[in-house]
């Protein structure tokens, strides 16, 4: 079977370490991981890449994030994805595990090479309005997480990724918390089974938003 993956370049590692050890050889797209953030652009950007594929299977490795799969279309192939909110939840498992870690905020070393992250975000509030003021303006936008959750997925130094989230962590008011992830759920998405965690598209069918999440 001719199969194609689309995957977003904030788990890049975590995808390829995974498409190499089930002994897979299938071209990938990826989209920029800085679109989650805008789930219409992601959605047309996916739209964009599923158009110009040609393949049997098609294989979509991210979360729904914001409903960014809703209403995606498949062409002239079978397409494939995991029922997950997002990617830490598909890094964790499923849905069900990442609810176990209550007001966490999660991050991979992809997170911290993104386009903007909550860091970011923190240094430029600061910047624009002060350090009293941007303090607390960010303890309103952080006010129900208390950890930060760092994940090991087996693709980084992590020991080295810890030392870099520690002056992160001591800036948010968070408490840096170790998480081992799982590639499990991926490889069953490039091996199969899929059995009810994943959402199956047959040829010329779309994604329905009530098939998103398990």
């Amino acid at each position: 079977m001719n199969i194609h993956i689309v995957s977003c370049r904030t788990i890049e590692r975590e995808v390829r370490k995974a498409i190499q050890e089930a002994g897979l050889d299938c071209p990938v797209s990826w989209v920029e991981s800085g679109l989650h953030n805008f789930p219409k652009k992601l959605n047309a950007a996916l739209q964009e890449i599923l158009d110009g594929i040609e393949a049997d299977c098609v294989l979509l490795a991210l979360g729904s994030c914001g409903n960014s799969l809703a209403g995606l279309k498949a062409g002239n192939y079978q397409m494939v994805y995991p029922r997950v909110d997002d990617c830490i939840s598909m890094l964790l498992g499923s849905v069900e595990a990442r609810r176990q870690y209550e007001r966490t905020y999660f991050l991979t070393k992809g997170w911290l090479e993104g386009e903007r992250t909550i860091y970011d975000e923190y240094k430029y509030t600061i910047k624009r309005y002060g350090p009293e003021v941007g303090e607390e303006i960010m303890q309103m936008m952080l006010g129900e997480y208390r950890n930060l959750g760092v994940l090991d997925t087996g693709t980084y130094d992590y020991a080295a990724l810890t030392e870099e989230v520690a002056p992160i962590a001591e800036a948010l008011h968070l408490e840096s918390i170790p998480i081992k992830a799982t590639d499990s759920l991926l490889k069953k998405l490039l091996l199969g089974p899929w059995t009810d965690e994943f959402g199956i598209v047959e040829p010329y069918g779309a994604i329905e938003g009530k098939d998103l999440i398990v």
